[in-house]
């Protein structure tokens, strides 16, 4: 059990063996450096999810303090793609007629987004802002959870590329060291061996 644990030091060039080079250990460290580099990566790159979820949900918020849910009334059965949250999803314009009443109690006609399950002749409520002009429902939890999650996704993408592309660069280089020392040592026994030879 003790030297199953040790082996990986070993492959680092953490343990006390006398063949294992300056370059080897120092390959190792960068080994481990690379992967703590990637856990901190993780990490910092869902806490940064979590963040801008709740950077979103505070705009969602305050968005929704400048709008008002007005009830109207449909004209025609909603159409269009729908959402699993129940709302047409946002399009240039909205695609469903009704018609509501206003506070000085004219009657005003126009396209409104509507719930999936809204059918012709059912009333529901309607975002709108403070001239009564329908606008997009703000946005769910769950698609500002989904954009939060692209959000740490395209973080951790972004830094293990860095990351892994400055280890390959650093791991190329200590290949090449450790390729020239080995080619060194080569000719110093080389020579040694024909000395020893004659």
């Amino acid at each position: 059990m003790y030297s199953r644990w040790r082996r990986p030091f070993r492959l680092l060039g953490l343990g006390r063996n006398p063949l294992c080079r300056p370059v080897d250990r120092l390959d190792g460290a960068f080994r481990i450096a690379a992967v703590t580099a990637t856990l901190a990566v993780v990490v910092l790159s869902v806490l940064f999810g979590v963040g801008s979820y709740h950077r979103m949900l505070d705009r969602v918020e305050a968005q929704k303090s400048t709008l008002n849910q007005v009830p109207v009334l449909l004209l025609d059965d909603p159409a269009g793609a729908r959402t699993e949250n129940g709302a047409v999803s946002p399009a240039p314009v909205p695609g469903v007629q009704a018609k509501w009443t206003l506070p000085d109690g004219t009657i005003r006609t126009g396209a409104v987004y509507t719930p999936v399950s809204a059918r012709r002749g059912t009333s529901v409520d309607v975002w709108m802002n403070d001239d009564y002009v329908p606008v997009r429902p703000p946005a769910q939890p769950t698609e500002l959870q989904f954009r939060a999650i692209v959000d740490a996704l395209g973080c951790v993408s972004l830094f293990a590329v860095l990351v892994w592309g400055a280890f390959g660069w650093a791991l190329s280089r200590l290949n090449r060291r450790r390729d020239a020392e080995w080619a060194r040592e080569w000719i110093v026994y080389e020579r040694e061996w024909r000395h020893r030879s004659h």
